[in-house]
């Protein structure tokens, strides 16, 4: 393992590090008051961090430039508060990814994540997605922490335990958006990472509690930009009161048809307008129309979550 970094500085907080959405204008230029109202709002609900300009952000719809702007108002928005993951997530050739992974760290993010899937085509094996990260490595300076991110587009590729291990023993890695949805998967995972720098946080709600009981360090998925209080308390009380962190979770997993349907991001955004935020539906990917009926759906989400959270603080 690499002992020329200090890695101390780089731990992050157990926790919830919501995968941050983007509240757009009309004109689909991103709406950075309301970046920072939502910023404030995670920070609030009591987040151990923000996982910022992911998928979720629809970055795959933005340039470079766009990504940069986003974590650096998010990073400044935060002032310190809690850690910021940014993502240095593009196409190109490795020094280009490299450019942008340093200009994402300069914003002052904690660390900065790229994507598992950007480094090979969906054919190379592990030796050659290696090979190719250690390359990526040599072009990024050893002070900057790194993460990775298991984005299932422009396609989906799951480290391998080969991968893995290699990650943890360079030293360079410290956070881990895991994607698997598989708990065996994450319990290997887990096994492999323990002792290094290495810290695993679990995108699928599903697998959340039992991933929790395992030893993972936290939440980073879609589920916390609809409810992220329900999400801090199970990440944080799960070992307290077992029995009521089994029932939260068994209702958080039976949500998962509107969280993660068809409307998303776009339905996070109602959900959040539902709640009181002033962020509109607009954005990249998807028109900002949901039919009436999945917003009543989403109104009875919302009222169940209030039941939980009396439930919760009682």
């Amino acid at each position: 393992m690499n002992s020329s970094a200090d890695n101390s500085k780089h731990q992050f907080p157990n926790g919830v590090y919501p995968a941050m959405i983007t509240p757009f204008h009309e004109d689909q230029s991103i709406d950075f008051e309301k970046v920072d109202q939502l910023t404030d709002f995670y920070i609030e609900s009591g987040v151990a961090g923000i996982f910022a300009a992911g998928l979720s952000a629809e970055i795959m719809w933005m340039s470079n430039e766009e990504k940069i702007q986003l974590v650096e108002r998010i990073v400044k928005k935060a002032a310190g508060r809690v850690p910021i993951i940014g993502t240095g997530i593009t196409a190109g050739t490795l020094e280009e990814q490299a450019e942008l992974i340093k200009q994402i760290h300069a914003t002052g993010a904690n660390s900065v994540a790229f994507s598992v899937c950007q480094l090979t085509e969906e054919s190379d094996d592990d030796d050659v997605w290696i090979q190719q990260a250690e390359s990526l490595l040599k072009l990024i300076p050893e002070d900057i922490s790194l993460a990775f991110y298991e984005c299932p587009m422009p396609y989906w590729r799951l480290l391998t335990d080969k991968g893995i291990e290699w990650a943890a023993q360079t030293g360079r890695f410290h956070f881990m958006k895991d994607t698997c949805c598989n708990i065996e998967v994450i319990r290997k995972r887990l096994d492999i990472i323990k002792g290094s720098p290495l810290q695993l946080f679990n995108a699928n709600t599903e697998t959340l509690l039992d991933s929790l009981n395992s030893g993972a360090n936290g939440f980073c998925g879609i589920g916390a930009n609809y409810q992220p209080e329900l999400f801090v308390w199970l990440c944080e009380q799960f070992r307290n009161q077992p029995e009521l962190a089994s029932e939260l979770h068994q209702f958080l997993d039976e949500t998962l048809d509107l969280t993660e349907g068809k409307f998303y991001p776009v339905s996070a955004k109602e959900y959040l307008h539902q709640r009181g935020l002033d962020v509109s539906l607009f954005g990249r990917k998807l028109p900002p129309n949901i039919p009436e009926e999945f917003k009543t759906q989403l109104a009875g989400m919302l009222t169940e979550e209030n039941n939980w959270k009396q439930k919760i603080s009682g």
